[in-house]
């Protein structure tokens, strides 16, 4: 048996500012459908929907395997969330050591969980 990927779907409460919000992270919209997108950044790729459950949405957590977490952190303090997103986007934790390695914490608009961790 081969598998070649596995995709999450992930909730959107306002789709346009979830949109802009991981085109602001890099990630490059290669499908859209109605009331969804297929969002890819480098090899990893996900389904972002234009629907919302918000116990959906804050139970949903996403790990972002990165080279170097200093320069994501840098990216990220650079997009200022809460200022460009009213709040709804936010860093939930700066980098720290945390069991397997260093990781950073991320709502995006919708209140999904992001962990940015650093490869090893």
């Amino acid at each position: 048996y081969t598998v070649s990927a596995l995709t999450a779907f992930v909730p959107a409460r306002d789709f346009e500012a979830s949109l802009e919000f991981y085109r602001d992270l890099g990630f490059v919209e290669v499908t859209r459908e109605p009331k969804m997108s297929r969002l890819k950044l480098e090899s990893c790729e996900f389904w972002l929907q234009d629907y919302y459950v918000k116990e959906w949405a804050e139970n949903t957590m996403l790990c972002l395997y990165v080279e170097s977490l200093d320069a994501w952190w840098s990216k990220i303090r650079a997009m200022n969330l809460e200022a460009k997103y009213g709040g709804t986007a936010r860093v939930l934790s700066p980098p720290h050591e945390q069991k397997g390695g260093m990781m950073l914490q991320v709502a995006d608009p919708s209140g999904v969980l992001w962990h940015f961790r650093e490869n090893r």
